[in-house]
């Protein structure tokens, strides 16, 4: 008896992994429209002449501000007595270098100076390091001495563009 060879075809069925990537596909997609992360609201009520401060307000207000300034020779601050105080780098001015310390030094003398604030504003010049600008809200924000951790200003605010001309 003579036996027949079958050659044995196999085919691949890509139904099941078409219908998965049609199925997952539009709810992945939903799914982005959900997962927002940190949207912020920017449009407000415009200001009319009567909500506007008062000369005086806005002196007081200035007054109480606590300014960082962040420039390629280091740190500005305002808010820590009368002027501003220069805090230099301790090198070439690389990330590395610019003297966290003094600023967080800095940042006590002016909470003691203004106990009430909870922002501060950080405006780095342009082209500062992204981490130079994290490290500075990190410091703004607490400090740490030994084991207890003491509440600065835990509302960094970032401004940026205020060194740049305008056209």
């Amino acid at each position: 008896m003579k036996r027949r060879r079958v050659e044995a075809t196999t085919e691949l069925d890509l139904i099941p992994v078409l219908s998965l990537v049609v199925h997952l596909v539009p709810m992945l997609l939903l799914a982005v429209r959900f997962v927002t992360v940190a949207e912020h609201p920017v449009d407000r009520a415009p200001v009319e002449a009567t909500d506007a401060p008062s000369r005086e307000k806005l002196d007081t207000q200035e007054n109480e501000r606590v300014i960082v300034r962040i420039t390629a020779s280091g740190f500005s601050v305002r808010g820590v007595g009368d002027g501003e105080e220069l805090i230099a780098c301790a090198a070439a001015c690389a990330p590395e270098h610019y003297d966290y310390r003094a600023l967080g030094d800095a940042m006590v003398v002016a909470k003691g100076l203004h106990p009430q604030v909870q922002q501060v504003i950080v405006a780095p010049d342009p082209g500062i390091p992204y981490a130079v600008i994290v490290g500075v809200m990190d410091v703004t924000r607490s400090r740490r001495t030994g084991t207890r951790e003491e509440s600065l200003f835990p509302q960094p605010v970032l401004v940026t563009g205020v060194g740049e001309s305008r056209p």
